[in-house]
């Protein structure tokens, strides 16, 4: 997909990347953005209680479908902020509690909770509902996207008709979705061995664990196996023995003895833009993949194909030895027409 280089990042405010490691890992100092994002239950409800589905029957004690049910079983009044009997509720106050079929839906919904994997380091795609496009120069999202303290970036000068003039994409790197536009969906796919570095938010910054300076006592690559292994799970660790635990389904450490919490956020470790020549397309073929010539018969070049991308057109045809072809930028395909054989293209960056 065609786009301008014209982007905006959105940061965690007064906070830098830092890949030391130093003494802020413990919480014996203050942190104010960790305390407000460990707020009382109670208070995310009543912001939240507008935006979820609530299951009524459930609540006056008659729902038929029990755990099957796609509404939300969870105390209405405690999303009010109002539950008068408090933790002795016989009705659900847990606000990550949701109905089987909820879960079902949110795990086929999720785009942040896989690794789909590319060709290349990386690729940023953005799909309007009829297939995923490149993001052209997605080497500056993918810059921003590395940084821990950048929460988003903002995105202009999409295809025409798909985005409201001048209001542009904004991309929120921690859920990984499209902000105030749920017809366009956002994906970023890596390669396998994409190198992921952990972070948690101290009381200036934010710090790699396993970084430079003062060694802590987990590393990025041993958060990064146990999150392969259980991506719902935890990693426990002591610090002058007081345990800590990172959950990686909430995306935070917290001090055991005290409760106290601290963001963590899981980024890549940026690998440096290989372009500067022309891309080159090519096809597999049984063994090795190959690439466009236009020589012994075939009608188009590599430069051809990528002239024809950069237009944004979401097809090209071409011939090879008169059998016709389709390339299909979307699908990243190339099919015989005739045959309806189908072989998988792609984009190298030199």
């Amino acid at each position: 997909m065609n786009m301008a280089s014209n982007y905006q990042e959105d940061s965690d405010e007064g906070s830098n990347q830092s890949s030391e490691s130093c003494s802020e890992f413990s919480d014996s100092d203050t942190d104010s953005e960790a305390a407000t994002d460990s707020a009382s239950d109670t208070e995310a409800a009543a912001q939240t209680s507008d935006k979820r589905n609530v299951c009524m029957h459930y609540n006056h004690g008659n729902c038929r479908f029990g755990d099957k049910c796609r509404n939300e079983h969870i105390c209405s009044y405690f999303l009010k902020g109002s539950c008068k009997y408090g933790a002795g509720c016989r009705l659900n106050h847990n606000l990550q509690s949701s109905s089987a079929g909820q879960r079902r839906q949110a795990s086929r919904d999720s785009s942040a909770d896989t690794d789909e994997e590319c060709d290349g380091p990386y690729r940023w795609q953005l799909n309007f509902g009829k297939g995923w496009e490149n993001i052209s120069n997605d080497h500056i999202l993918e810059a921003q996207y590395s940084l821990p303290n950048t929460k988003g970036i903002k995105i202009y000068n999409t295809r025409a008709g798909y985005v409201q003039k001048n209001m542009g994409i904004s991309i929120d790197f921690t859920k990984m979705r499209v902000l105030q536009k749920k017809n366009i969906k956002v994906r970023r796919m890596n390669s396998k061995d994409t190198d992921w570095l952990w972070y948690y938010r101290g009381d200036h910054c934010w710090y790699q664990y396993g970084g430079k300076g003062k060694k802590s006592p987990v590393e990025s690559s041993k958060l990064e196996t146990g999150y392969q292994s259980n991506r719902r799970g935890s990693v426990k660790f002591t610090i002058d023995s007081v345990q800590y635990e990172i959950s990686f389904k909430g995306m935070c450490q917290t001090n055991l003895s005290t409760g106290h919490k601290r963001r963590v956020r899981r980024r890549p470790k940026y690998e440096q833009s290989k372009s500067g020549g022309t891309p080159v397309w090519q096809f597999k073929g049984s063994k090795q993949w190959y690439t466009f010539n236009n020589t012994g018969g075939c009608s188009v070049s590599s430069a051809d194909i990528e002239r024809c991308y950069q237009q944004s057109q979401k097809t090209m045809n071409f011939t090879v030895n008169n059998d016709s072809y389709t390339l299909d930028f979307a699908k990243m395909s190339q099919v015989n027409q005739s045959t309806k054989a189908e072989r998988k293209i792609r984009r190298v960056e030199k």
